[in-house]
């Protein structure tokens, strides 16, 4: 029948898409638990007139023995052993701007509160990415260029932290694909993946893979490339071998700057552009401590 109404023929009457009310978020590292792990240090300073937080490392707690004595002779002084860390705060950023006709017609997926979630969000896996770099700087190395990562390689290197007295809980961070690389591995010597079991305890964590070995295991997309981009780096360490630091950022009494503990947001207005500006601020360092605490794991990318 001719002259039906139909989307095309009355298309001036009709939008050509609508968003939905949801959205999705774009694939990206969100989950922070590794930095609630034992092996990571922080460091805090009572001062806040330098930018540089100095970690001091002492021989004590057992790290020199005692010695035969022969009586009616002086005992001779034993020399302490010390060194320190300094851990170096620089200030990172980000900044969105956005128009008001953009925020107008993006009905209010883009605004304050998202912005404010991302901040917390961002902020923690930048100091992870700072973590991650660390592991491809430790001295010892277990791995092979160009050959996937495997379990064998992992014990030993937890072989080489025992050789060096290196203190636990352990924990180890690889690439997700070399994670992947031992899950394959792990499954040809007959053993359960260790999230299997874990049940609730995982669930939401994106970075947590159980523990393996006695090692705590966690994922991170910002293992570094080296050897060319050949390999990702990794690294099994325990406490000392890093150690990392942030500032707190504190409100300034004013409506426009809030601050969410060691991050900030403030809102810019731009009348003159139309536009509001987003600036994004995290004050923080991390550096490698103890190098003998620590492990580099690379494998195949």
């Amino acid at each position: 029948m001719a002259n039906e109404i139909t989307v095309s023929s009355a298309a001036d009457l009709f939008a050509s898409e609508v968003l939905a009310n949801e959205y999705l978020m774009l694939l990206a590292d969100r989950d922070p638990s590794i930095l609630n792990h034992p092996a990571i240090f922080k460091a805090t300073a009572s001062s806040t007139n330098s930018n540089v937080i100095a970690v001091p490392h002492v021989g004590l707690g057992g790290y020199d023995l005692l010695t035969p004595h022969t009586p009616g002779s002086e005992i001779a002084n034993t020399a302490l052993t010390d060194d320190s860390t300094d851990v170096t705060l620089a200030h990172r950023t980000k900044r969105y701007s956005m128009t008001d006709m953009a925020r107008y017609v993006t009905q209010g997926i883009l605004g304050p509160p998202a912005f404010a979630q991302d901040l917390v969000i961002a902020s923690a896996q930048t100091m992870i990415s700072l973590i991650a770099g660390i592991t491809a700087t430790f001295t010892a190395t277990s791995g092979a260029t160009g050959v996937a990562l495997t379990w064998a390689k992992v014990l030993e290197a937890k072989a080489k932290l025992g050789a060096a007295q290196a203190n636990g809980p352990l924990l180890m961070v690889v690439h997700p694909v070399t994670w992947g690389q031992l899950e394959a591995n792990a499954l040809g010597l007959g053993v359960v993946a260790a999230e299997t079991n874990a049940g609730i305890v995982n669930s939401g964590l994106q970075a947590y893979k159980g523990r393996w070995f006695g090692i705590d295991c966690f994922v991170s997309a910002h293992c570094p490339l080296i050897n060319s981009d050949a390999d990702y780096a990794g690294g099994l360490f325990g406490p000392g071998a890093l150690a990392y630091a942030d500032q707190a950022l504190v409100d300034e009494a004013d409506p426009n700057i809030r601050s969410f503990g060691v991050s900030r947001l403030e809102r810019v207005r731009e009348g003159g552009k139309q536009s509001t500006s987003y600036v994004f601020s995290y004050v923080s360092g991390a550096s490698k401590a103890i190098d003998a605490a620590g492990v580099k794991l690379f494998g195949d990318a």
